[in-house]
C-alpha cells in the first residue's frame, strides 16, 4: 500500500513579506505590494508593474549580486527546515527537488552589469549545469541525498513536488525539500513584454476587462515527508502531469488537455468531480490561458465548478516557483480559516462562465485541487487535504 506524503514544513519570501503570518494576513485583507520597473525600448520610457521582493530600502533588481540570490536561498530553506522540525539526520537523509524558470540567470545578468562581457559571454557563462542550485542547497545544508532539478515553465516547481510526493508514496525516499524560486530577470521582463503579455496597471485575472499578466519574484520551500508531524498538516492525495501538443505557446481553448490533467489528478487520488472543495486556479490573466483553463474546469465539472479563487494578484506569476509559492499560500490560507478572494476581479466574463471568489470565503477541512498551465503546453495539477489519513 502507499504512504501518503504531508507538507510537514514550509516558508516563502515574496513582495508581501518573509513571513507567514505577514503573508497570510495580507491576503485576508487584500493587501499587494505592487512596484514599477522602467523599460527603454525604441528611446521610448516607461514602466510596467512588477512584484518585487523588497526586504530593505532601496532594494532595487539592478543592484543585486550572487550573494542577495543565495541569502534568499538559503533563508527561505533554513526556515522550511526549522518549521518541519527535522534533525541533522533526517536532514543528510533529504532528497532536494527544485524548479524555476530563470534559474541562475539573474545572477548572470547582475554580473553582467558590473563588468565589461559580452551578452553572449554571460549566457556561456550561465551555461553550468541545471543543478548548479540544488548543489548549493545540498552544500549548505549537509543534505546527503540526490538532487533534481525541473525547468517546464511556469509548472517547474509544481512539478518537482508532484515527483517529490510520488517517490515518497512509492517509498523510494522518507522526505524531500521541495524549492521553488525565481528572481527578477530582464530575459523574462523584456520577453513578456515582447509578447504583449504584460497587464498595464493591475493583475484581474477572469475578469472581462482583464489584459495580461504581472510577473513577480519570490522563494519558496515545502518539506514533504511520509508521514505527518501536526494535526493540520497538508496531505498530498494525487497529482497528474501531461502536454498540451496543441501549439508551441498557447493550449487548445477547448481546455481538453487542461480538463484531462484534472481528471487524471482525480482518478490518482481516488476522488470524483464532486469531492473538490475548492479549486486554486492558475489564472495567468492572459487570454488565452484563462479561456482554456475555464472551459476546462466546466468540462471537468460540469454545471457545479467548485469555488475558485487566483491567488497571483498577491504576489504576481512567479513563473517556475508559482508551483510551490501559490501552494503555501493558499494552504496556509486555508489553516487560518479562510479562502482567499482574488483582488483586482470585478467584472464577470461570460465567455467563461467562471466567476472567482469576490471575498473570502470560511473553510476548514476539505479537499483542494491546484492547477498550474505552463507556458508551451505543460499541465499540472495537484491535489490536496487537510482531513484525517486514511486507515
Amino acid at each position: 500500500m502507499k504512504r501518503r506524503a504531508f507538507v510537514t514544513g514550509k516558508a516563502i519570501i515574496c513582495a508581501l513579506g518573509d513571513t507567514l503570518r505577514e503573508i497570510v494576513d495580507a491576503a485576508r485583507h487584500k493587501r499587494i505590494r505592487l512596484s514599477q520597473i522602467p523599460f527603454t525600448l525604441a528611446s521610448l520610457p516607461y514602466t510596467k508593474p512588477y512584484y518585487l521582493i523588497q526586504r530593505k530600502e532601496g532594494d532595487a533588481p539592478d543592484n543585486r549580486s550572487d550573494a542577495y540570490f543565495y541569502d534568499i536561498l538559503f533563508s527561505t530553506v533554513s526556515r522550511a527546515l526549522l518549521d518541519a522540525g527535522v534533525n541533522n539526520e533526517e536532514i543528510e537523509d533529504m532528497h532536494v527537488f527544485f524548479g524555476s524558470t530563470s534559474m541562475d540567470v539573474p545572477i548572470f545578468e547582475g554580473n553582467h552589469h558590473k563588468t565589461s562581457a559580452s551578452v553572449s559571454g554571460m549566457f556561456l557563462q550561465s551555461s553550468n549545469g541545471y543543478g548548479k542550485i540544488a548543489g548549493a542547497i545540498v552544500e549548505r545544508f549537509g543534505i546527503g541525498g540526490n538532487c533534481y532539478s525541473f525547468a517546464t515553465a511556469c509548472t517547474s516547481s509544481a512539478n518537482a513536488l508532484l515527483y517529490a510526493a510520488a517517490m515518497i508514496e512509492e517509498r523510494h525516499i522518507e522526505r524531500a525539500l521541495v524549492v521553488g524560486y525565481d528572481l527578477y530577470n530582464n530575459l523574462g521582463f523584456y520577453g513578456c513584454e515582447a509578447l504583449k503579455s504584460l497587464a498595464a496597471e493591475e493583475y484581474r485575472p477572469f475578469d472581462r476587462m482583464r489584459d495580461g499578466l504581472i510577473l513577480g519574484e519570490a522563494c519558496g520551500a515545502v518539506v514533504l515527508e511520509g508521514r505527518r508531524r501536526n494535526a493540520d498538516d497538508f496531505m498530498y492525495l494525487g497529482g497528474a502531469n501531461i502536454c498540451d501538443t496543441y501549439s508551441v505557446t498557447s493550449h487548445d481553448e477547448e481546455g481538453s488537455a487542461v480538463a484531462e490533467t484534472m481528471n487524471r489528478a482525480l482518478r490518482k487520488a481516488g476522488l470524483r468531480p464532486e469531492d473538490i472543495d475548492a479549486v486554486k486556479a492558475h489564472a495567468t490573466g492572459t487570454e488565452n490561458n484563462d479561456r482554456t483553463e475555464c472551459a476546462a474546469m466546466k468540462v471537468t465539472f460540469g454545471c457545479s465548478v467548485p469555488p475558485v479563487t487566483c491567488v497571483k494578484p498577491f504576489i504576481g506569476h512567479t513563473v517556475g516557483a508559482c508551483g510551490v509559492n501559490e501552494l503555501i499560500l493558499f494552504t496556509e490560507s486555508i489553516k487560518e480559516g479562510f479562502v482567499p478572494s482574488t483582488p483586482g476581479f470585478r467584472e464577470a466574463d461570460k465567455d467563461l462562465h467562471v466567476t472567482p471568489l469576490m471575498e473570502n470565503m470560511e473553510a476548514g477541512k476539505g479537499i483542494f485541487m491546484l492547477n498550474y498551465f505552463g507556458f508551451g503546453g505543460n499541465c499540472t495539477t495537484l491535489i490536496l487535504s487537510n482531513k484525517d489519513a486514511p486507515g
